[in-house]
């Protein structure tokens, strides 16, 4: 016999780190298109925190993700590729900047990526500091910058369009 599948068990998939501060738990539909999450398949939430309070969130369906990263120039696309491929450290616990290994204890601006499927956290946390985040921006050219504006802009108003949001939304997968 299957146990009863209460909200406490069907939420023990995706950490708190990546609940939805404004659903107060798992993000449920897509930032951009409002489907289902829970049967999209794959998806990525990203939150960026100020202060260590969290002052944007945004789940994002792998569809979606794909296409806002086709909106990208190309040169980004493959400024972001490289940088993770040649800063990211893997690591089960994310008590540290992924990419230079800085102590999450010692910087209160950061970003929070997670790739997960249904209920579910696929791979550990990634978490990239204010400092990382600003390297990995810089790169970027003006076309992907002004697209991550208008996405800000076309998906939470108030919310400046010119916030970081390296490594860049819908670029996970």
């Amino acid at each position: 016999m299957l146990p009863e599948e209460t909200n406490e068990n069907r939420d023990a998939g995706i950490p708190e780190e990546l609940h939805s501060f404004a659903e107060e738990g798992p993000f449920r539909k897509c930032t951009i298109c409002d489907k289902d999450l829970e049967h999209l398949g794959l998806y990525e939430v990203q939150k960026v925190y100020r202060d260590k309070e969290v002052i944007f969130e945004t789940a994002i369906c792998q569809a979606c993700g794909e296409d806002l990263s086709r909106e990208m120039s190309s040169e980004s696309m493959e400024t972001m590729k490289g940088f993770m491929l040649c800063n990211f450290t893997p690591t089960e616990e994310p008590d540290h900047c992924h990419f230079c290994g800085y102590p999450k204890a010692l910087f209160d601006n950061f970003t929070v990526i997670g790739a997960c499927r249904e209920l579910s956290l696929l791979l550990p946390l990634i978490i990239m500091c204010e400092k990382c985040s600003e390297e990995l921006q810089g790169q970027l050219s003006e076309k992907t910058r002004d697209i991550q504006g208008d996405f800000i802009r076309d998906h939470f108003p108030g919310v400046p369009a010119d916030l970081d949001l390296s490594p860049s939304v819908g670029t996970l997968f």
